[in-house]
């Protein structure tokens, strides 16, 4: 199309707003699942209303916040696993809205709670759903999100204490970074990993996917309301300088017909 032929911003914009918003982002405070290893937030109130200075008081409300930077649905730049990779404030706009797939590997984890993710799963959802275009974000829907917020569901522990839970392999990333071309990827689950490879000391799909400059989304919501392909996913974080890690605010655009 000729560039004085290009339809208005406005338009363009007046299209998105046929489609349907979808939420993919669990809101977070105390308590919420997460890593085993990570302490809690904690929050407080600096200022309120009626409370303060002056016999009227300050006449707002500000909370101070205290977080790890891998909190509720959070992007995790390449820096947080790769010594040198790229922070948050590294990862252009231009990469927060992708063609989004979901892959539904919901029928795999009913037979086998720890399931990692196989080349074989995303070749199976091409055959049916067509292939995953270059430059996409590729979801890992497994059905975790529906235990959210229950800490002892998530983790789901053995009576050893052994959490069991899906993930990724790292053969089905890698055939999705080397392969497809994939500029991220995401989950609904806690970790990249299964829970029996997290409990037993390793991270070899986070790894590798951080290290191939990749980054990721974990514990998205929302998924199975999203269709296999055809949406974007829009994600956007705040800008710390040198950030490894921040609660992210994910969404999808899904044609309504």
């Amino acid at each position: 199309m000729a560039d004085n032929a290009r339809a208005p911003l406005a338009d363009v914009l007046a299209r998105l707003r046929t489609c349907e918003w979808i939420d993919l982002t669990h809101a977070f405070g105390p308590g919420i699942p997460h890593y085993f290893a990570f302490p809690d937030e904690e929050r407080e109130t600096l200022f309120h209303f009626d409370e303060g200075v002056g016999s009227a008081g300050t006449g707002f409300l500000a909370h101070r916040y205290s977080h790890i930077g891998q909190w509720g649905t959070h992007v995790d730049p390449p820096a947080h696993f790769a010594r040198g990779g790229r922070f948050l404030d590294e990862i252009p706009v231009t990469d927060m809205m992708l063609p989004l797939v979901v892959v539904d590997v919901r029928e795999q984890v009913a037979a086998d709670v720890d399931h990692a993710v196989t080349t074989a799963d995303i070749e199976a959802h091409e055959q049916q759903h067509g292939r995953i275009p270059e430059g996409a974000f590729v979801a890992l829907l497994t059905g975790w999100s529906e235990r959210w917020p229950d800490n002892d569901a998530m983790a789901n522990r053995d009576a050893d204490g052994t959490a069991h839970y899906p993930g990724w392999g790292v053969g089905a990333l890698t055939f999705l970074v080397e392969q497809r071309g994939v500029i991220a990827v995401g989950h609904d689950t806690t970790d990249t990993d299964p829970g029996t490879v997290v409990a037993g000391g390793s991270a070899p799909a986070e790894t590798y996917i951080l290290s191939a400059d990749k980054w990721q989304i974990e514990l998205l919501t929302g998924l199975d309301r999203v269709p296999p392909t055809g949406a974007l996913v829009v994600a956007a974080w705040p800008k710390p300088r040198e950030g490894s890690g921040f609660p992210a605010r994910v969404f999808a655009l899904v044609d309504r017909d």
